[in-house]
């Protein structure tokens, strides 16, 4: 009787032991080739990758929303991407102090906006006066 629970149990271990291997090599299959797991996007910066944040997503102001430098104030300035309170307020003093920019690769002239950041905005301010359609 001992001999027959220990065959039972030995037989019990081995088809255990066939199901596993049946079950692996089903799963094999199904997963073979090349994998590739892509966990960030190339030429991401490193605030991107911390925050998971698209500097060049549009802004969630308005849609196609452009800001005049020339006549922004600190509320619109801050709604650039990239633009917080401290590189607003630089903005306007350096208007204030030099007068109007002349085009906006003249923002690359404040202090803390750099080649990067400028093209963060580009598509995002103007200089051109914006004239109301008067229907003349």
């Amino acid at each position: 009787m001992k001999h027959l629970k220990i065959a039972w149990l030995l037989l019990a271990i081995v088809c255990i032991f066939f199901a596993f291997c049946f079950g692996m090599s089903r799963g094999v299959g199904k997963t073979s080739g090349v994998q590739q797991i892509v966990t960030e996007r190339s030429g991401a910066t490193v605030l991107e990758r911390l925050t998971g944040a698209d500097p060049f997503a549009l802004p969630e102001r308005s849609l196609g929303a452009v800001v005049n430098i020339n006549t922004a104030d600190l509320t619109e300035l801050t709604s650039l991407p990239g633009i917080g309170e401290t590189l607003a307020r630089r903005i306007l003093d350096y208007r204030r102090e030099h007068g109007p920019f002349s085009c906006t690769e003249a923002l690359m002239n404040v202090d803390g906006i750099g080649q990067g950041r400028f093209e963060m905005i580009r598509n995002y301010v103007t200089v051109e006066e914006q004239h109301e359609d008067t229907g003349r």
